[in-house]
């Protein structure tokens, strides 16, 4: 059973994000995106499972292993004990994440670990090796400098929003109710989902501004053309629950930005958590966006 649920988190946070993850390492992964994402950001040790990953790596037979980290400083969130787990995949450098060798190599030594939280579960936050670094007080400077900077732009955010009729806001807002109305059917609402993204890169504030509705959709269920260009599939099928689920999707088609992985629902912080980051994404790519 645990075999099987590893398997289904591995394609959550890779397949179901389609070239995503290999997009994280193709170019230099922003520093800004790779803080927003975590949901806890630990200057720490970690006791890592060399044998285990050494015999995933011969055998060819990977999975997740648990790394143990003895906290020192927390720099993003609040880790419910000084010392905790989180859970490495043995090939994730196969997506571009933190190679073996490397995690080997910082094994008992002070590191600085990004990590989201997956199902009440902690994970690697980014396919990227930048994930996992030897700890610095220079990085754990400039990580709380992020950290505070953000909490600002969300709350910008959230007053420019609240303050403003922002682009597009009316047709994000009627769509909106009809996803959630119980008269809606199947092919009404794969009609909305698609409205929404149809309102192009211009709605994207007001897209934001209306995510944090955690109301259930009528219809839990989304089927889209594939927008990125080494696509191979025809279709792409999602099962988003709430309204924040399905903005989610929205946002990623419209922007190309993997920001978040509630787009088949997800638990409230998760859901919390992808709020957040869009509202830093909205702070950092539109700023004040011109009223109607």
């Amino acid at each position: 059973m645990n075999r099987i649920l590893n398997i289904f988190i591995l394609l959550a946070l890779t397949f179901f994000l389609p070239g995503m993850v290999q997009a994280e390492a193709a170019k230099e992964y922003p520093f800004w995106r790779l803080v927003a994402k975590s949901y806890l950001i630990v200057e720490g040790t970690m006791n890592v499972p060399v044998a285990a990953i050494q015999k995933a790596e011969q055998d060819g037979d990977h999975d997740y292993v648990e790394v143990n980290v003895a906290i020192k400083t927390a720099l993003k969130g609040k880790p419910e004990s000084q010392e905790f787990k989180f859970r490495y995949y043995t090939d994730t450098e196969q997506y571009g994440g933190v190679p073996r060798q490397k995690i080997i190599s910082l094994n008992g030594h002070p590191v600085i670990v990004f990590l989201q939280n997956v199902r009440e579960k902690y994970y690697l936050a980014a396919y990227v090796p930048e994930a996992m670094q030897s700890a610095s007080a220079a990085l754990a400077d400039r990580v709380r400098k992020e950290v505070s900077a953000q909490e600002k732009q969300i709350q910008e955010s959230e007053s420019y929003a609240a303050g403003h009729v922002l682009p597009k806001e009316s047709e994000v807002q009627s769509l909106v109710e009809l996803m959630v109305d119980r008269r809606t059917d199947p092919g009404t609402a794969q009609a909305v989902y698609e409205s929404v993204i149809a309102l192009g890169k211009d709605a994207v504030p007001a897209i934001i501004k209306y995510m944090d509705d955690r109301r259930k959709l009528n219809i839990p269920k989304i089927t889209l053309v594939p927008w990125w260009p080494d696509a191979h599939e025809g279709l792409v099928h999602y099962g988003p629950e709430t309204v924040t689920d399905v903005m989610s999707v929205a946002l990623m088609a419209l922007t190309n930005e993997d920001l978040t992985a509630i787009y088949n629902g997800g638990t409230e912080l998760e859901r919390a958590q992808a709020v957040r980051i869009w509202k830093i994404y909205e702070r950092k790519t539109y700023g004040n966006p011109v009223t109607r």
